[in-house]
């Protein structure tokens, strides 16, 4: 009902409610402008794998000067916390497609910041079975909302799950590592330059393990698009 009642509101041009205030507001995204103030920037960030830092003049945490991830570059604006993590837990996983403009928005304007335009996106797959429980895959609705935005193709067949792995979200750092050994493929890739495409970015692992499978695919190049990053957690 919420997502009919947005698409109408849209339609007719009429005033939306703001998905957290519960207010009117002239424009036409789900969340008004006074709330976005409240969505928590992430700051100074490892360019590779976005952990925050404690400044500008850092360029790579640690934890990628030890051992580089096999994507490039993770280009996310946000950290996973409130609201944007309750707005996150809606759209995955309550059906709220109301909000696919508005987080994709937040995505565009950190990619707005980096230049350096992918040939493709590729949403970061799901199991058939798991797709069928959940009834969607997230990453393809944001990867198919960011292609026609910026006129970039999408692929959505290219890289699929083979492997109906446990929960990432129950495990540790090794254990999902681990858990994602070989549970992708990817057929061959004319693409030297592409971007995957998820709602959140947690360990790393799971966009690691993608990286590598598309790099062997023939892939040179992969980034990370995300909304959010979470912290305070072992990469």
């Amino acid at each position: 009902m919420r997502q009919k009642l947005s698409s109408i509101t849209q339609r007719l041009a009429l005033p939306s409610i703001c998905s957290l205030c519960n207010q009117f507001h002239k424009g036409s995204l789900a969340v008004c402008s006074f709330c976005i103030e409240y969505i928590k920037p992430l700051g100074p960030a490892c360019q590779h794998c976005a952990s925050p830092l404690p400044d500008d003049s850092y360029l790579i945490c640690g934890q990628c000067i030890k051992k580089p991830p096999h994507f490039e570059k993770a280009i996310i604006g946000y950290t996973f916390d409130e609201p944007l993590r309750s707005l996150l837990h809606q759209f995955k996983y309550h059906n709220g497609f109301y909000l696919t403009n508005f987080l994709t928005y937040l995505m565009l304007q950190t990619f707005q910041k980096k230049p350096e335009r992918p040939q493709c996106l590729i949403p970061v797959p799901m199991h058939p079975q798991r797709i069928r429980q959940r009834g969607f895959n997230q990453a393809a609705i944001l990867a198919k909302k960011l292609a026609r935005t910026l006129n970039i193709p999408v692929d959505l067949t290219s890289c699929r799950k083979q492997i109906n792995t446990a929960p990432q979200a129950s495990l540790g750092g090794e254990q999902r590592q681990k858990n994602l050994h070989k549970a992708f493929y990817a057929t061959s890739l004319d693409h030297e330059h592409v971007a995957l495409v998820d709602d959140l970015l947690t360990t790393g692992s799971t966009a690691n393990e993608l990286a590598l499978t598309l790099k062997k695919a023939g892939v040179q190049r992969v980034d990370i698009w995300c909304c959010a990053r979470t912290i305070n957690k072992t990469d």
